[in-house]
């Protein structure tokens, strides 16, 4: 079978299996075919080795089809649990510091995609949820990240990064922003202020020390909020997190 072939075949089956996720019950085979634009012999090929693999199944006693067992193992599991196991609990040490707004966040090509978060209680607060990206180059987390790549990887990274004007603070050029990048290097933290948002300052350290270099956690606070000798006291804490 060529790649096209090949191509085609798991386009086909990845659409049988859309279109019976989508009915949530058993379908007769007549109706997948007129569904999937596709003849009775191709759809019964895909079908059955789709039912082999657990994919899809058959009642008992009826010819119709449904979505099988199997497919429940792709919707639940999670290929950062991992690292979010290990990433709580010094999530829950920084918010209970400073109960201040904590993230865990990880490198996505040139974004970083928040995994994990425990909000401050207090009023002014920034929030982000699970699943929420932002451009890298505009955040504590993703210079963290970036700092503990080697000089190939960091100038890739770099070079290709998008710089959106998001506030009158975000760095300028790809220069400053390798920069600000080699700074968090040297000083084994990174930090933005009102590049994100406007009015917050971000502070972060990589994971990478506990086996983690894609990811890193920050702690995000209101400038009102933040004087220095507090500042000082959550770099502190943040480097000490290891």
């Amino acid at each position: 079978m060529s790649d096209s072939q090949s191509t085609t075949s798991v386009e086909k089956s990845l659409g049988l299996l859309e279109y019976l996720a989508g009915r949530g019950g058993p379908v007769p085979l007549r109706e997948i075919t007129a569904a999937g634009g596709i003849s009775k012999p191709t759809a019964c090929r895909l079908l059955q080795v789709l039912q082999n693999l657990g994919y899809v199944s058959r009642p008992a006693g009826k010819r119709d089809y449904m979505i099988g067992p199997r497919v429940q193992q792709l919707t639940t599991s999670d290929p950062h649990a991992r690292l979010k196991a290990v990433a709580r609990p010094l999530l829950i040490s920084i918010h209970e510091s400073f109960n201040e707004t904590v993230n865990l966040g990880i490198l996505s090509c040139d974004s970083v995609s928040y995994l994990d978060f425990i909000e401050t209680s207090q009023a002014l607060r920034f929030i982000t949820t699970p699943g929420q990206q932002s451009p890298f180059a505009c955040t504590a987390l993703g210079r963290a990240i970036a700092s503990m790549m080697d000089a190939s990887a960091l100038d890739s990274l770099v070079s290709k990064a998008a710089i959106p004007a998001l506030t009158p603070s975000i760095v300028r050029t790809r220069a400053d922003l390798l920069g600000r990048i080699l700074e968090a290097r040297k000083k084994g933290y990174a930090e933005e202020c009102g590049e994100s948002v406007e009015g917050v300052e971000c502070i972060a350290v990589s994971l990478a020390p506990i086996g983690f270099p894609d990811a890193a956690v920050s702690i995000a606070v209101p400038v009102q909020r933040l004087d220095e000798k507090r500042r000082k006291k959550i770099i502190t804490a943040l480097k000490s997190l290891f």
